[in-house]
């Protein structure tokens, strides 16, 4: 069923901070997109007709970037990720406006990582290597049955196991950790990532972050990757309180 909503002029459609997995696609009206700054704020953008606002909100656990305010009377439909799943093998037509976003956010990451390497970043081609990946905690050993996990492809992707994985398009991991409320590891959570021989833990977007080596990055925190860089490297999905506790080590590849 399909859902639509109102908002009076003045009316916050998503708060800076707050959680949220909808996206919205303007009816009619407008809205602006807007930052805390100090005691006021900064207007980032104006959204009317036909345009997209939250839609990272359906493939990120993370607090919304930014607030959105009704400008004028707004009407739009709403879109969770149960939503998607069923609109995409039902009424794929509906979510163009949402695929373009995403798409529009790719390429300018793209454009981001193009400008990076025009100011002198240096890239290092992929060097073979392998992680082993062990439990430190019970709950890390439950999770691997008991064994160590080599990991020989990369990225390598770890989240929370899904009852829907094989039919929600925006989950992907090869790793699923079950785990029952209330989580603190995301669906998608974190990536064990090779550049050039160097090994990085990327947080994915996860709600409560992840520690490593007594760093924490991703949740509340502005940096979302770290780099191994000791023998034996210590791995905490969700907050420091989390008891899924995971070693990682590194070796030459094969």
């Amino acid at each position: 069923m399909e859902t639509v909503e109102k908002f009076e002029a003045g009316t916050i459609v998503i708060e800076e901070g707050s959680y949220g997995t909808s996206a919205f696609i303007i009816l009619s009206g407008t809205a602006e997109v807007f930052k805390k700054a100090g005691r006021g704020e900064v207007v980032l953008a104006g959204v009317g007709p036909g345009q997209v606002f939250g839609e990272m909100g359906l493939i990120e656990d993370r607090p919304r970037s930014a607030s959105v305010r009704a400008v004028t009377q707004l009407k739009a439909r709403v879109i969770d990720r149960d939503q998607f799943n069923r609109l995409l093998s039902s009424r794929p037509a509906v979510l163009i406006p949402i695929m373009k976003s995403l798409f529009e956010r790719l390429r300018q990451a793209g454009d981001m990582l193009a400008e990076n390497t025009a100011a002198g970043a240096v890239h290092h081609p992929e060097v073979s290597c392998e992680v082993l990946l062990e439990g430190q905690t019970q709950e890390a050993q439950e999770v691997l049955k008991g064994k160590k996990l080599l990991i020989k492809n990369f990225p390598f992707l770890i989240g929370r196991e899904s009852a829907e994985a094989k039919t929600d398009v925006f989950y992907n991991n090869h790793l699923a950790v079950p785990e029952k409320k209330p989580y603190v590891i995301s669906r998608n959570h974190m990536a064990v990532v090779n550049e050039g021989g160097r090994l990085w833990i990327l947080d994915r977007g996860s709600a409560f972050g992840t520690v490593v080596n007594g760093r924490e990055i991703g949740g509340a925190h502005r940096v979302s990757r770290a780099l191994l860089d000791q023998k034996k490297n210590q791995i905490i999905l969700g907050p420091a309180t989390s008891r899924y506790i995971f070693l990682l080590s590194a070796r030459a590849g094969t």
